[in-house]
């Protein structure tokens, strides 16, 4: 007797990870303090403050990135989707717990990006989101059933082959930190840049 799948609506699981992706921007920008900036002070004590607030606005502006680049991934993946089913909905969790911790590395980031310990873990909460992504792929390739019709074999090995390479990357990028942080943080700025370029993997909508 074959297994019978019981479809789950995407709206659910949409609705829910805009929400927590939400709070994790939310977290990030909250973690950049602003001055108190005493009414007294000199032009040269303002900048100095506001100085302070670059390198935790660039690590602010780098996860912003990256968390819009997986939101973006995110909702083409589910545009290319009939409905859901329970493992699904785990595999979305998965995802959504490591992107949940983002803001720690990026604190850390703003803190101080020259240190290969604070990259390090950068590369790592990055590459686990990578790859719970992959794993979600790979999970609904392997069950036919909740891809729409008109959605290729090539379309989904494009995609596929573009997250495992990016993956690579991230696993990479832990390491290159301890060689130079500026490797790790090219590598980062890099996937950005290649998330940026278009690709063919948009839904043809029915008529």
């Amino acid at each position: 007797m074959a297994k019978k799948h019981i479809p789950i609506p995407l709206t659910r699981i949409e609705a829910f990870s805009d929400g927590v992706i939400a709070i994790i921007i939310t977290l990030m920008i909250l973690l950049i303090k602003i001055p108190t900036i005493d009414k007294n002070a000199t032009t040269e004590i303002i900048w100095q403050q506001l100085y302070g607030m670059v390198q935790p606005f660039i690590a602010y502006l780098l996860s912003f990135v990256m968390v819009g680049v997986l939101w973006v991934n995110h909702h083409q993946f589910l545009r290319q989707l009939k409905n859901a089913d329970r493992k699904l909905l785990w595999h979305n969790l998965h995802l959504l717990f490591w992107m949940s911790l983002i803001p720690i590395p990026t604190n850390f980031l703003g803190q101080n990006f020259q240190r290969p310990e604070f990259t390090a873990l950068y590369g790592f909460v990055m590459f686990m989101c990578a790859f719970s992504f992959a794993l979600m792929r790979e999970y609904v390739n392997s069950n036919h059933y909740l891809f729409i019709e008109n959605l290729s074999p090539e379309l989904r090995k494009k995609a596929r082959v573009k997250l495992r390479s990016t993956t690579a990357l991230y696993f990479v990028s832990i390491f290159t930190g301890f060689i130079s942080v500026y490797i790790s943080l090219a590598i980062f700025i890099g996937i950005a840049v290649i998330y940026f370029m278009p690709t063919n993997i948009e839904v043809k909508e029915d008529e």
